[in-house]
């Protein structure tokens, strides 16, 4: 049984899984929703048989829609609610909730409303979750495993705009498919059962495209599941849901097959290593845009299957993000124009659902900004504390890195670059390079096995016997313990 948490509290979020865990409860998957939009979407992936919604998190205006989705994806809720008022218990009751709880939460009743809602949902398998349409039975067998429904083919359409899905909709609900057809809308995405389709379907997927183009400039992609005696329609309608999200390195305008190249995600490291890092702070430093793009397009383009996770490769990108953020600070760029630029980026890393048109817009805006950084260096607006941190920043890694070689880089004499890092800076240069050397280590010791003696070469400590000293002496722990610790720690819910 699936339970679907949507509460904007942290800390009530967690309480509750706790909680959830603790009970003898036939709940064996729990997902957690900070806002509407996870929670709609976590409903339509997952059908879950329970869901935990704070009312008050649901604005007026996506209430509408937020009850169309628990009404199609969900069999009983819990409610609660911070206001004990006539309009919440109206809500409930327009839900048909199990129960409705004023916080703060009592965890007896919040127990025995579980206990309800669990009992409910086992006995009401047989029959029909309250509140679908008349395509329940269809909606029904994308969550449900039903044999008898196995022999059709299963269609996912989806445009690469959002605010074109109901178009979306209009178009596949006016079409005139080959025998008879069903059309299921989702969020951003719709569904086609198509019982009476001859072949593999490809022939007439490719027609649907032709023909949406006719009216429309932007692309559409279609992913088709032809029947397969040995998967239920929810099974089918799973992978092609895995499949399109191929999209995201080979773009829409396209029709999408099983392919067992497309079976699984390869591995990739989300996170920068730090011989990546160091190219990035040169290439940054020397204005570089040419070898920037050069960068760019080798690791993120031509990728052919198997494919990494988008989400993995979404990741990496923020990674990069940071390390041009700290440019942006060191010159001065982290206001203004580039500051909106650089969050627009940061939204498209996080929602385009294309990887090519992603990168060419951070190529651009990265034109820009070294642009900008260079005319800032001519202007002289970097003053010598900032060249100096830049430099320590790109070379705090090597063991001989001392005062004097900080002190050239920024154009002044030893003294006084120490001066002025303690006045502006609040730091000695020895303080600022032992804190630098320790937060890379604490990152090695937390998401790599690499040995302690590997960590120390790694972050200019020399030794693992000089690395554990200093760790003990700042961390009150040993580096073995603290990464004990780390692991120790319950990983985030996803």
């Amino acid at each position: 049984m699936k339970l679907v948490i949507a509460e904007r509290d942290d800390k009530e979020r967690e309480a509750i899984r706790w909680l959830v865990s603790a009970y003898s409860l036939p709940i064996e998957q729990v997902y957690t929703a900070a806002t509407v939009e996870e929670m709609m979407a976590l409903l339509e992936r997952e059908a879950p048989e329970l869901l935990y919604v704070e009312l008050d998190m649901i604005p007026y205006e996506r209430w509408p829609k937020a009850t169309s989705r628990v009404r199609l994806f969900c069999q009983r809720v819990i409610a609660v609610t911070a206001e004990a008022t006539f309009a919440r218990a109206k809500q409930a009751i327009d839900w048909q909730c199990v129960d409705l709880l004023v916080k703060p939460l009592e965890p007896a009743k919040l127990k025995q409303a579980l206990r309800t809602a669990a009992s409910l949902s086992v006995c009401g398998r047989s029959s029909l979750p309250a509140g679908f349409d008349g395509h329940h039975g269809d909606y029904r067998a994308l969550f449900y495993d039903d044999p008898a429904a196995a022999s059709t083919h299963v269609w996912l359409v989806q445009a690469e705009q959002p605010a074109l899905s109901q178009e979306v909709i209009r178009f596949l609900t006016n079409y005139p498919f080959r025998g008879r057809a069903r059309v299921l809308p989702l969020t951003q995405m719709a569904v086609c059962l198509l019982p009476d389709l001859p072949g593999d379907g490809k022939e007439e997927a490719w027609k649907l495209l032709r023909d949406w183009e006719e009216e429309h400039h932007e692309p559409l992609a279609v992913v088709v599941m032809p029947p397969d005696a040995k998967q239920t329609v929810r099974a089918q309608y799973q992978a092609a849901r895995r499949l399109l999200e191929t999209t995201f390195f080979i773009g829409y305008r396209q029709v999408i097959a099983p392919a067992s190249e497309y079976e699984q995600w390869r591995e990739l490291d989300p996170f920068l290593t730090p011989e990546e890092q160091r190219q990035w702070i040169e290439m940054l430093e020397r204005f570089d845009h040419e070898r920037v793009k050069r960068w760019l397009q080798r690791e993120f383009w031509h990728r052919s299957p198997p494919f990494p996770s988008p989400e993995m490769v979404r990741t990496r990108l923020t990674s990069i993000l940071a390390q041009i953020r700290r440019f942006m600070k060191t010159y001065g760029l982290d206001r203004g124009e580039t500051e909106r630029e650089y969050m627009y980026i940061f939204k498209e890393i996080l929602y385009n659902t294309v990887l090519y048109r992603i990168v060419q817009e951070l190529i651009l805006f990265l034109y820009r900004l070294l642009y900008e950084a260079k005319r800032a260096e001519e202007d002289a607006r970097v003053d010598a504390v900032e060249r100096g941190l830049r430099y320590m920043e790109a070379h705090f890694r090597d063991p001989s890195l001392t005062l004097e070689k900080a002190a050239a880089a920024a154009g002044r004499s030893p003294a006084y670059f120490s001066h002025l890092l303690s006045t502006k800076r609040g730091v000695t240069f020895r303080q600022w390079l032992t804190n630098r050397r320790l937060e890379e280590a604490k990152r090695l010791l937390r998401q790599t096995d690499l040995s302690i003696k590997e960590i120390a070469e790694q972050t200019g400590f020399r030794t693992a016997h000089y690395l554990t000293r200093v760790f003990k002496a700042e961390m009150n722990q040993t580096p073995t313990a603290y990464r004990d610790e780390q692991r120790l720690k319950p990983s985030s819910p996803r």
